[in-house]
């Protein structure tokens, strides 16, 4: 199953924390689990004053495509039921 989490820079796991520098702190993350697996993390790098239609959200139908094959998955698998 899918779990997604909005965070911010003081709340990410470590793992996740270590890739970015103390500057995101005023970002956003999106980080999407499967199962207990972090699958997917991505910062919004925007500013709230920034946030345009003319900023590079590109990944966003790749993310939307891949969770939707997931939930496919889990949907069609025994494990789901239990």
């Amino acid at each position: 199953m899918l779990k997604v989490k909005l965070l911010d820079y003081s709340e990410l796991p470590a793992n996740v924390k270590k890739n970015y520098s103390k500057s995101y702190g005023d970002n956003a993350f999106i980080l999407i689990y499967h199962g207990d697996e972090l699958i997917f993390y991505q910062s919004d790098n925007m500013e709230p004053e920034d946030v345009s239609f003319y900023n590079d959200l590109s990944w966003i139908p790749d993310m939307i495509e891949t969770a939707y094959k997931l939930g496919l998955k889990d949907g069609n698998s025994l494990d789901y039921l239990e």
